[in-house]
Order: structure tokens, then sequence, then C-alpha cells
């Protein structure tokens, strides 16, 4: 079994990874990978605390973020495509400027 801490670590590092990665990069297609491996570390978070502490809470709180993420990943998704359509751009700045 894996200590408690090691996982933990292993999710701030997912976390930070994921937070420094929406920070830097301006390309909507990153931003939704970065968006991801920060809620892959809040989800292995969850699952190595509930798991330690023999609740299955914290299971079932994964299960409905994952099931955010995938929500997050088709909306993200959506407006990429139509960010593609419309603009021929990657840059999230050009967001701003799309009317109606």
């Amino acid at each position: 079994m894996i200590p408690l801490m090691y996982s933990l670590i292993f999710a701030s590092i997912l976390f930070v990874i994921g937070l420094l990665g929406v920070m830097i990069r301006r390309n909507l297609y990153f931003l939704l990978l970065s968006l991801m491996i920060m809620n892959n570390g809040a989800i292995v978070a969850l699952v190595s605390v509930s798991s330690y502490w023999q609740q299955s809470e914290g299971q079932l709180l994964a299960i409905l973020a994952v099931i955010t993420v995938l929500a997050q990943a088709c909306v993200g998704l959506a407006l990429f495509m139509k960010l593609i359509y419309r603009r021929k751009i990657f840059n999230i700045d050009s967001l701003s400027e799309m009317k109606g």
C-alpha cells in the first residue's frame, strides 16, 4: 500500500503542473489539458484520502468529479471547434471578440 503522503505529494504535483500550464499557455487546447491535469490531481487526492480513511464517500465524489471533467471537456472542445471555425486561430484572447 502506498503511504498517504506520497499520493498527496503526487496529487499536489499534478495540480501545480496544471496550474502552471493555465498561467503560462494562451492556447485553448493546452489550457483545456492543463485544467484536466488540475482536476486529475484533485481526483487523486480524493481517492487516496478516502482509501486511507476507508470511506466510500470520497470515491463517490471522485466519480462525480470525473463526470464533471468529462462535461468540461465537451464544452471546451465545442468552444475550441467554434474558435477554429470562425477565426482559424488557437489564441484564447480572440474569444472576447466573438459576438452572437
